[in-house]
């Protein structure tokens, strides 16, 4: 027994002393109560970890240490039954049963886990489950080998007590020694310590296992081993210290790692890997203050017929082709040079040089030579070629804005007038004067989208049967300060051509789900909301992430958004258009067939397209009150959505008889100015809509 003198509470001297006896196992009990709990918020820590990593490796050593608490904390009870007597030598038995079969289990755990993180692989579940099922029969069964034969001591202390020891020991050293060589390059100061704290803890085990050897032995204990439980508390407190300082060290170069990769996606095209139109120019302006007072020529590359192109070959084959060309142009460039994709059809390459115009000129009809290509498009020949744009620094501009749009102009005269080449030096002053018009034009377009002069306006869709308002289609516009309101058709072409579509198209998307959600708070959540889709952002492959994150940004269901295409969308890529608006179905996200009747082959391609929707040119409903063919050729439209299970829209409508019309043969929503035109939102109409008499 431990005498231990103990001061009664008093303010100042102590006024009496008494001598406590404590028994030795009641410190171990205590010391593996504590290490039991804290081995529980250890894995707690573990678990929490491997929900946000999701490495293997966290989970299985959480278990591991989730069975060392339960090892511990039986073993506490165990040791407390018995100084509480031979009555409870049943449950104590138990409690030891309990204790070593969550012991091997627990190293089982921990070697599994320290293959995975060293290997990078996951264990099969088949395997872990024999694994550790095994462990824990060998436990079970040295708890209750000999526990009534009391001759047999020496056997249980060999089972129980020094066989744990050494493999723990065993297990935990030989973990760390693992974990800090395949840690050795990473530069982790976590890892090292965990490898660290997993060596302490082993050896410790080791040494415990030398003490009670040597205690059989005949040798005196030493005077710490009461208190050994410690220096286990303190190893596992190292290897928890460890893995979390490892862990928030791995968080830190995961958000260095994507920080960086958004970096490179901002600024580089995602098919070539080449720099975009903003790295671009920053290259550029480099370039320029690197050369003094020599030349930088500024060559603008674009593809020839590249919308027949994309249209015969699809979109992704397009952009295979457009990859090859990047490869071929930076192998004809040296490293001076710089080489940029700035749109879907434009490269441009930066070249310093001390050549003269002419020379420069020369230099460019090679570089197209080098880009010339056949590819075999359904077994005929077709050529990819391109014409170039050049301007020169200092002869044409100072600034690399200025040098790169006088590229694109001399490239849009080249693509004009059919000419392999122009240099800006040679377009004529009236050319010149339509150029500069392009230019405020453009000025405009981007000082509108820096003040917010883009919005959208609404208009119904209109339930035939019963004029109910099913649904709105979102529609741009911007309020020109000189020239009014302008409709898409007088803008999108501009805003594709210098790179601002994708703003307009997420503008109008968020645009109209916040309206939506707005609708919905004031109680009308039957609507459902339309907005179209230019060909560039229907190609896109996050597409469908991005709609159905906008959808969760507003707390919007993806099944009251629908998506409108054109038939000349879905032709670029007919497979991947497919494909796109299964995944839209797979989200619950409607397409509906804009235009149908003006493309290519439409009838041949709706078998093609799973849309929703479809929704007849203006066009077609122009000509009903005065044309009989057109009457038939209308009612037959119809007709074949419905046999192909489609809603069929009606665009254009703007008199009660077109209106009428439509009842007649069945069409299921009408939309034109008859019923509502293109309103604000506080304008718009929700009743069932009353036809002029």
């Amino acid at each position: 027994m431990h005498h231990i003198l103990v001061y009664a509470r008093d303010s100042g001297i102590p006024v009496s002393l008494k001598a406590v006896d404590i028994h030795p196992s009641e410190i171990v009990i205590a010391i593996r109560s504590v290490q039991s709990m804290a081995a529980l918020v250890l894995a707690a820590l573990l678990l929490y970890f491997f929900h946000s990593f999701r490495h293997a490796f966290l989970q299985h050593w959480a278990f591991s240490t989730l069975a060392l608490a339960v090892y511990l904390g039986f073993s506490a009870t165990t040791s407390g039954l018995y100084l509480a007597g031979p009555a409870y030598d049943l449950l104590r038995l138990l409690c030891l049963a309990v204790s070593l079969g969550a012991v091997y289990p627990h190293v089982v755990w921990l070697m599994i886990g320290t293959w995975e993180a060293v290997r990078q692989k996951v264990v099969s579940r088949r395997l872990e489950i024999a694994l550790v099922g095994a462990a824990a029969l060998i436990g079970v069964f040295s708890a209750s080998l000999g526990a009534l034969d009391a001759p047999a001591g020496d056997l249980r202390t060999l089972l129980r007590v020094e066989s744990r020891y050494a493999l723990t020991g065993l297990a935990f050293l030989v973990a760390g020694l693992l974990l800090w060589r395949a840690q050795r390059t990473s530069g982790l100061v976590g890892a090292r310590i965990g490898s660290i704290g997993f060596c302490l803890f082993g050896l410790q085990m080791l040494h415990m296992l030398g003490i009670n050897l040597a205690i059989r032995a005949g040798y005196p204990a030493p005077f710490y081993v009461s208190y050994s439980g410690l220096l286990d508390f303190l190893f596992q407190s190292v290897i928890g210290l460890g893995i979390v300082v490892w862990l928030l060290e791995l968080q830190q170069q995961r958000t260095r790692r994507a920080h960086k990769e958004l970096q490179h996606v901002r600024r580089h095209d995602p098919t070539t890997g080449l720099p975009n139109r903003a790295m671009l120019v920053e290259e550029l302006e480099a370039m320029i203050g690197r050369t003094g007072v020599r030349r930088v020529a500024v060559v603008s590359l674009g593809v020839n017929r590249y919308a027949m192109l994309n249209q015969a070959l699809g979109w992704q084959r397009t952009e295979q082709i457009i990859a090859e060309a990047a490869q071929r142009f930076h192998e004809a460039i040296n490293q001076r040079c710089a080489l940029g994709r700035v749109s879907d059809r434009d490269f441009v390459i930066a070249r310093p040089t001390l050549d003269e115009p002419d020379s420069i000129e020369s230099w460019a009809k090679s570089l197209l030579a080098s880009a010339l290509r056949s590819v075999d498009s359904n077994g005929q020949e077709v050529f990819v070629t391109f014409c170039a744009g050049i301007s020169i620094y200092p002869d044409d501009a100072l600034t690399p804005e200025k040098l790169l749009q006088h590229s694109k102009d001399a490239l849009v005269q080249s693509a004009r007038i059919g000419r392999a080449l122009t240099l800006y030096q040679q377009i004529d002053p009236h050319d010149q004067g339509r150029v500069d018009t392009a230019l405020q034009f453009e000025s405009e377009l981007r000082r509108g989208l820096s003040e917010k002069r883009f919005e959208l306006f609404y208009q119904p869709l209109v339930h035939v049967a019963d004029r109910r308002v099913a649904g709105f289609e979102a529609l741009l516009r911007w309020r020109h300060p000189r020239r009014g309101v302008l409709r898409p058709e007088a803008f999108i072409d501009e805003a594709a051509s210098i790179g601002v579509l994708d703003e307009l198209e997420s503008l109008a998307l968020t645009s109209a789900l916040k309206q939506l959600a707005r609708w919905s708070r004031q109680g009308r959540t039957e609507l459902m909301m339309a907005v179209n889709v230019s060909a560039q952002c229907f190609q896109r492959d996050d597409l469908v992430e991005r709609v159905v994150q906008a959808c969760k940004r507003h707390a919007v269901s993806p099944d009251r958004l629908e998506l409108e295409i054109t038939e000349n969308t879905a032709l670029r890529d007919l497979p991947h258009a497919a494909g796109q608006i299964d995944a839209l179905h797979r989200e619950g996200v409607g397409v509906a067939l804009d235009d149908f009747g003006t493309g290519y082959s439409s009838l041949a391609n709706l078998v093609k397209l799973p849309v929703d929707r479809i929704k007849l040119d203006r066009e077609f409903l122009r000509g009903v009150l005065r044309d009989q063919r057109q009457r038939d050729l209308v009612a037959a439209m119809i007709a074949l959505g419905h046999r192909l299970g489609l809603e069929v829209v009606a665009e254009g409508v703007e008199s009660t008889a077109q209106f009428e019309f439509l009842v007649e043969h069945g069409c299921d929503l009408a939309q034109g100015y008859l019923l509502q035109k293109p309103a604000s939102p506080h304008e718009c109409a929700f009743g069932p809509i009353r036809l002029p008499d």
